[in-house]
This record gives structure tokens, C-alpha cells and sequence, in this order.
């Protein structure tokens, strides 16, 4: 089960939303393993029941009751072993931890850890409330609470790399890093370096990320090989597109079988996750 929350309006500028998983196993052979798109988001997770395993290529990553997870680059699985998982999703725009935490976001890619060390002693005495809550609506609260409280102390301040966020969502990523530049009038080099200290990747990667999530959630329920003609509207010919696809998701888009993938069927076919977020962040 998959259900959606808006953060406290406070919080707009820096989570997306939040989001529940509750996935229990029917038969004890049944399999919580699904996979996931990189979102040129960052996501932290408060899991409740079960955890969470997530595999980034060759990293494993055994999640513990708390996790960040900072930008991923490539397409990632995430399984559980337990008969159980049930976990609170925050999902945070791309320059949130940036922002509230004062951390080089480029040093925790593609990578997983426990966010205790950014909050300081705040999560001893959240966990304590936090296990006790049943209501989604009250743990909701909790992360409301702990977040506004982070805000408050870092009193964030907005730059040209959330301008430039902003503008690639507007282009839903049919654009340079030349283009963005040129828009900013500001040093290619600090650009590009301020760019990855913020969000994690380069700009040229981030534009790449955003211009498949909207790929994906362009696509209707037929289109279940990825072949559609409206995938071409962000590539130069379908020579491009076909071989960048391999590249992303090593196999072209002929092969691909969004029956085989629930997840990505889940997160962009049916706009559960991050298209109806990304239409509001670029707005």
C-alpha cells in the first residue's frame, strides 16, 4: 500500500511530501523487492516495522531504523527480507539537506546512513514518541515538529542553484548546462562546483535524471515497452533515446516490461510519487 502527505506548509520549500509503504507478504515465498528510478531527490526514511535493504549496483545497503538516502545516479532495488515493512517516507527537494543540514551532499551519493549525526540528539527523543504513535497522522506530526525544528536553527537562505533546479524542472530537463549559464550569467566552473556541493551529481547528470522522470510519466498505460513516440520529444532521434535507455537502464526500451517492474509502474505510470511533485516544484 502506497499513501501520500503534504508536510507542514513551512516545510514546502524543502519536502516534497511524505509517503507511507506498507507492503505485507500474502505467502511466506512472496518477494519485497522492487525497483526503483533515481528522482533527483533525496529521501529519508522512518521505518515502523521491517527494514528496508537497498542495493545501488555493487552497494548494499542494510538500512537501520532511521536512513537518508542522498541523490542516486543510477536505478536501484529496494527489497526487505522481513514478512512486514512499513516506513514514513520524507522526500526532499533536491537542495533540502543542502539547505538544512549545512552538508556537502556530494559525499553521501549513492550511498545510505543514519541521519542521527544531522540532527544531532533530536532523534534520542523523537524515536521515543515516534515508537509509541500508531495514527499516521500523529507520526506525520512528529516529522512536521522535528523538521521545523532543523529550520529554525539553520535559517537557509535560497541561491542561484535553486534558481537553476527551478529552470531545469520548467525545461523538464531539455536543456544545457551552457543554457543554465547563460540564464544565471554566472562562472561556469562555480556553477558547476556549487551545483554539486548542493545536490550531490553534477548539473549535466541532474538534467539527465530529470529529463527521464518526466520520460516515464509521459507515458500511458500502453506504452508498456517504452517505445512510445513521445519519449522522442526529449532526444534527438530514437537512434539517441534507444541507445541512452540501455545506457540508464541497461536494456533498451523495446525490452522493457513496466509488468516486470511494479514499482516504476507504481511511481510514474499511475503519478503516485514524484510527478504530481515535480509539477508542483516546477510551477
Amino acid at each position: 500500500m502506497f499513501r501520500k502527505f503534504e508536510p507542514h506548509p513551512m516545510l514546502k520549500d524543502f519536502i516534497l511530501f511524505y509517503f507511507e509503504l506498507d507492503w505485507e507478504k500474502v505467502a511466506s515465498d512472496d518477494v519485497i523487492n522492487y525497483l526503483s528510478i533515481p528522482t533527483g531527490c533525496s529521501f529519508m526514511g522512518f521505518q515502523k516495522k521491517g527494514r528496508m535493504k537497498v542495493k545501488i549496483d555493487d552497494f548494499v545497503y542494510d538500512t537501520e531504523t532511521y536512513y537518508v538516502n542522498a541523490q542516486t545516479t543510477i536505478p536501484y532495488q529496494m527489497s526487505s527480507p522481513d514478512t512486514h515493512l512499513n516506513v514514513l517516507v520524507a522526500c526532499l527537494k533536491p537542495t533540502a539537506l543542502y539547505h538544512l543540514f549545512q552538508t556537502d551532499i556530494s559525499k553521501i551519493v549513492n550511498t545510505g546512513a543514519n541521519p542521527k549525526h544531522l540532527f544531532n540528539d533530536e532523534l534520542d527523543h523523537f524515536s521515543i514518541a515516534f515508537d509509541k504513535e500508531n495514527t499516521i497522522e500523529r507520526r506525520i506530526d512528529l516529522l512536521n515538529g522535528i523538521f521545523k525544528k532543523q529550520l529554525q536553527i539553520a535559517k537557509p537562505a535560497f541561491n542561484f542553484i535553486d534558481t537553476a533546479i527551478d529552470f531545469i524542472m520548467k525545461k523538464e530537463g531539455k536543456l544545457s548546462v551552457d543554457d543554465l549559464i547563460l540564464t544565471l550569467n554566472v562562472s561556469k566552473r562555480y556553477f558547476q562546483r556549487k551545483f554539486k556541493e548542493m545536490v550531490g551529481i553534477s548539473p549535466l547528470l541532474y538534467i539527465k535524471i530529470i529529463r527521464y522522470n518526466f520520460i516515464f510519466s509521459s507515458f500511458k498505460e500502453k506504452d508498456a515497452h517504452y517505445n512510445s513516440s513521445s519519449a522522442l520529444l526529449y532526444f534527438y532521434d530514437s537512434a539517441h533515446y534507444s541507445k541512452s535507455f540501455k545506457k540508464y537502464l541497461g536494456m533498451p526500451p523495446s525490452e522493457f516490461d513496466t509488468t516486470q517492474y511494479p514499482f516504476v509502474q507504481l511511481t510514474t505510470i499511475e503519478k503516485a510519487v514524484w510527478t504530481n511533485a515535480f509539477q508542483a516544484l516546477s510551477t
